[in-house]
């Protein structure tokens, strides 16, 4: 095998003429264990800043294709791993194009370098020309497909641009599947998930909650109840049981919808279920049959946490609902006291202690609305709940492994 399968017709230049290759961070691999293409772009970057700005983040692509055609790379880079796409790295080339998908679409010399190293390296490697199947990392795909699927990206943009890949699987005879025909595109595993309201409606048989179970009695005085002290039967939600918990944390969210009943129904149409939710009003209710049900609503917490639902459009009403807010704070206060809870937000792997559903988010992932600025409930909201009953709220760059590989959403300046 050849060290590095380009064309010999293309211009070569040394990755070393921009940065010391000493100070570019890779492991050695088999190069018989690629089995994957990922295609990146560096958007409104040059070709310099953008291999300069990925070092500098500990980052590195394999190769580069500037505007006027160049190509930058390394001989013997199959034989490198380099950080790119936490996920497919071990099993990938990282090809990376200077500017915008439609930048690269109206520049033919640049499109036809690009396509013609798609060619060689697929040929010579036999990986498939498709982007049908990235959960068994086999084929060509952009970094957008890579961040949906395994997450461990800086910032959520369109990088590498299903509109460039389109073009070039199509210019090397390969086949283009749009998002929702990627393999097993709606079933879970992905850290963006998407979802199918029709699959959701036929899927969702409940056998707990409103008008089906009968629930225990309402175990926190800032709970409300009936004259039976059950938990108020029509405000709570229909769901599906998922066993039983012993909790140690709480995760807070907002519903982005503001009121209840709508509210109540986007959990049920989406076959989600929260422990609590707090009206406008100030008055907290119990939607499931006891505190320790195992509540979906926070991907990596549910088996841990009890998950409190707050009603309001966006922050500023958060914010602004005090009474609202004031009852949050009791009902966290009485949740940490019965589960013996610490106040503090530092270590959301630990499953002890108080979090927002952004954190859990940055951290796993699993939800259709996710990006590197989402706030669920807000860290402004969550600093302002902890501190005020008593509590040590650390903020997103003291959270305990913050600048590890291990998060959903990377804490890094720039990603390729």
């Amino acid at each position: 095998m050849r060290d590095n399968l380009l064309p010999d017709s293309l211009p070569i230049q040394s990755v070393s003429s921009i940065i010391p290759w000493d100070q570019i961070q890779f492991q050695i691999r088999d190069p018989r264990t690629i089995s994957a293409i990922v295609l990146h772009s560096s958007e409104k970057k040059k070709a310099s800043d953008y291999i300069l700005n990925s070092v500098k983040n500990d980052f590195m692509v394999h190769v580069f294709v500037d505007k006027t055609g160049r190509v930058f790379a390394e001989t013997g880079f199959l034989k490198k791993t380099f950080l790119a796409a936490p996920g497919m790295d071990e099993s990938s080339i990282h090809i990376a194009y200077e500017g915008t998908e439609d930048q690269l679409l109206n520049n033919p010399t640049q499109f036809q370098v690009t396509s013609k190293i798609l060619a060689s390296l697929a040929s010579d490697l036999d990986i498939i020309k498709s982007n049908h199947d990235i959960i068994g990392k086999k084929g060509i795909f952009t970094h957008n497909q890579a961040k949906r699927r395994f997450g461990g990206f800086v910032d959520f943009s369109m990088c590498g641009g299903e509109k460039a890949l389109k073009s070039l699987l199509l210019s090397i005879e390969g086949t283009f599947y749009e998002e929702e025909d990627w393999k097993d595109r709606y079933e879970s595993g992905w850290v963006l998930k998407k979802e199918s309201k029709q699959r959701l409606q036929a899927s969702f048989n409940p056998t707990n909650g409103r008008g089906i179970t009968q629930p225990g009695k309402v175990v926190l005085e800032s709970i409300e109840k009936d004259e039976n002290q059950l938990p108020v039967e029509e405000y709570r939600v229909k769901y599906t049981h998922r066993g039983v918990i012993k909790p140690s944390c709480i995760v807070l969210h907002y519903t982005a919808i503001p009121d209840y009943v709508n509210s109540l129904k986007t959990l049920e149409n989406r076959n989600l279920t929260a422990t609590l939710m707090v009206d406008k009003d100030g008055k907290a209710y119990q939607l499931v049959d006891t505190l320790e049900e195992r509540a979906a609503a926070a991907t990596g917490t549910n088996d841990n946490c009890i998950q409190i639902e707050i009603i309001a459009r966006d922050t500023a009403e958060l914010l602004a609902q005090t009474t609202q807010l004031d009852k949050v704070k009791s009902l966290v206060i009485d949740l940490t006291k019965k589960y013996k809870i610490p106040l503090t937000n530092e270590d959301i792997t630990s499953f002890s202690g108080i979090f927002s559903h952004t954190q859990a988010k940055k951290r796993w992932g699993g939800s259709i609305f996710l990006n590197a600025k989402d706030f669920d409930p807000g860290e402004e909201y969550m600093e302002l709940v902890i501190n005020s009953i008593g509590g040590k709220y650390f903020p997103e760059s003291k959270w305990k492994n913050r600048d590890s590989l291990e998060w959903a959403i990377l804490s890094r300046n720039f990603q390729p």
